[in-house]
């Protein structure tokens, strides 16, 4: 890979300026699979900026800022959900598929970076790639070939006056029936019929109230194809921490049935972070100065901190700007008033790491 960077950079940026680059990347599509444009767009301006920046090998874009012993990693994804968002850009707000979901928070982290140049730490900015599906390519790739930072914040809409915690983990089961092929006159239960008879005992354990509540196992069905002699379908779930795997797998198997094969395909472990940790004290600290009361949140889905914390046993906290209720919606929009709030956060939540970490080397 080659690092680059421009030797007559740009000095400032200003809200105006941040807001315009919003609005560009929102409107720039980045569904899972087809982030290249954009990571070569975001490159091209942190280069603009005077910053390092490359392509990894899976497609994830990186910049590097300042200088120093210590690094703090800021991680989102360029990838977003399919759907179109008709895209709008007012004085208020920024319509647009991932506005919310992630490139309110992608941008806010980019911003902060780019104009944090002065501190004495190392900052570490990557867009990665695929967070959207079940694998985490991107934040895959950077947990195993990246060296470790001394703290990381994850880029996820939180709002910009709350800091998140943690994320239930995911257990990702696929189930299989088969049963002999027969004319289809032949009397006698299709594998179609035996499933989803399984599956409705299944439901009655794991109701989807459980996907509402952090301490709760949630469960979805998806991606089924139910035939008379094979049928199979996903079972997802969100654990709370606390959950074992294999407990989990050997109670669908017991409530599923003999007939019902079950088998382990994907998990990832649930994270949560102390409210004493470095970044949680630093984001809540600079939320405080910019004038709010800040919130702590747990939540149900999963994100790239549970991916990173498999292996990185580093402080980690989750921010950025936007209401998560808006992700994958049909209208799907930040205000910009709150993403210029959360860049203003970043901003200070860097300085105060920046100074724990000096407190901690001295």
């Amino acid at each position: 890979m080659t690092i680059q960077h421009l030797s007559a950079p740009n000095q400032e940026l200003t809200d105006a300026e941040a807001v315009a680059l919003l609005a560009e990347v929102v409107a720039t599509p980045s569904v899972s699979g087809g982030e290249r444009e954009l990571a070569e767009r975001l490159r091209n301006i942190a280069l603009g900026f005077g910053a390092e920046s490359y392509l990894d090998e899976v497609g994830n874009a990186h910049v590097l800022v300042g200088h120093g012993v210590h690094t703090v990693m800021l991680l989102s994804h360029l990838d977003t959900v399919p759907g179109a968002v008709p895209f709008e850009h007012t004085e208020r707000l920024i319509r647009g598929r991932g506005a919310v979901d992630a490139k309110g928070p992608l941008m806010a982290m980019l911003v902060a970076a780019l104009t944090s140049r002065d501190l004495g730490i190392r900052i570490h900015w990557v867009g990665v790639v695929e967070e959207e599906t079940l694998w985490s390519r991107g934040a895959e790739h950077v947990r195993k070939t990246v060296p470790v930072p001394d703290a990381v914040i994850v880029g996820e809409p939180s709002g910009a006056s709350a800091v998140t915690l943690g994320y239930k983990g995911m257990v990702e089961l696929k189930a299989t029936c088969d049963v002999p092929r027969t004319h289809g006159a032949t009397p006698g239960p299709k594998s179609s019929e035996i499933l989803i008879r399984a599956l409705d005992g299944l439901l009655d354990t794991y109701a989807a109230d459980g996907n509402a509540h952090f301490k709760d196992i949630g469960m979805i069905i998806r991606d089924g194809r139910f035939e008379p002699f094979t049928s199979s379908c996903s079972l997802s779930f969100r654990t709370p921490p606390g959950t074992v795997s294999g407990e989990l797998l050997r109670n669908v198997s017991l409530i599923l049935g003999e007939e019902v094969e079950v088998a382990m395909v994907y998990e990832v472990p649930p994270v949560v972070a102390s409210r004493s940790s470095l970044c949680v004290r630093a984001l809540s600290r600079a939320i405080r100065l910019e004038g709010f009361r800040p919130g702590h949140k747990l939540k149900t889905g999963t994100s790239d901190m549970n991916t990173l914390s498999r292996t990185w046993q580093v402080p980690m906290a989750t921010y950025g700007p936007g209401d998560s209720h808006e992700d994958h919606t049909d209208s799907e929009h930040i205000l910009v008033e709150e993403y210029l709030a959360g860049i203003r956060i970043l901003r200070t939540a860097l300085r105060e790491i920046e100074t724990s970490l000096k407190g901690v080397a001295s």
